[in-house]
C-alpha cells in the first residue's frame, strides 16, 4: 500500500493540477446541495439580462474543484479565501492548479495559492488555502471503493 503524503513530503513550489468538464447537472447538483436558488443560476432570462450569456454555475462549484487536489492529499482546510474573477457554464472546460507557497514542518502546516482557469485560458477563481497534512501515527485512510 502506497504511502500518502506527510508535511515532510511537502516543499514550496511544488504544483497540483486537474481538470474537469462543468455540466448542467453539476450546476443543478450544486444548487440543491447549497440551497443557492439565485436568479443567476435558475432563471436564463434574469441571468440574460443580468449580462450573463446563459445561466451561470454558483460560485462553490468552482470554489469546491481546489478540494479535489486537497483531498488527495489529506489537506484538512483550516481557512480558504476565494476571489470569484468570471462566470463559469455548463459546458465549461475548467482546470484548477495550486501551488505550496508555505510549509510550517513545526506546525504542521501547509499554505497554498492557486487558481481556477476556463477553457479559453481565463482565470475564472482565485484561491489561497491554509490548513493542515496528516502525521505519520494516524495510518493510511480507507479510499472510497476500498474496504
Amino acid at each position: 500500500m502506497a504511502r500518502h503524503r506527510l508535511i515532510e513530503d511537502m516543499e514550496v513550489g511544488q504544483r497540483f493540477t486537474w481538470r474537469r468538464s462543468i455540466t448542467h447537472e453539476d450546476i443543478l447538483a450544486t444548487i440543491r446541495l447549497t440551497g443557492d436558488h439565485g436568479g443567476y443560476h435558475v432563471d436564463e432570462a434574469f441571468a440574460r439580462r443580468a449580462g450573463f450569456r446563459t445561466l451561470i454555475a454558483p460560485g462553490l462549484l468552482q470554489g469546491s474543484l481546489a478540494t479535489k487536489l486537497g483531498g488527495d492529499l489529506n489537506f484538512l482546510a483550516r481557512e480558504m479565501n476565494y476571489q470569484f474573477l468570471k462566470p463559469v457554464y455548463a459546458g465549461d472546460e475548467l482546470e484548477v492548479a495550486f501551488e505550496v507557497v508555505s510549509v510550517e514542518r513545526e506546525k504542521n502546516r501547509l499554505t497554498f495559492e492557486g487558481a481556477v482557469t476556463n477553457q479559453a485560458g481565463e482565470q475564472v477563481v482565485t484561491f489561497r488555502a491554509t490548513g493542515y497534512m496528516p502525521r505519520p501515527d494516524w495510518g493510511i485512510p480507507i479510499k472510497p471503493g476500498r474496504p
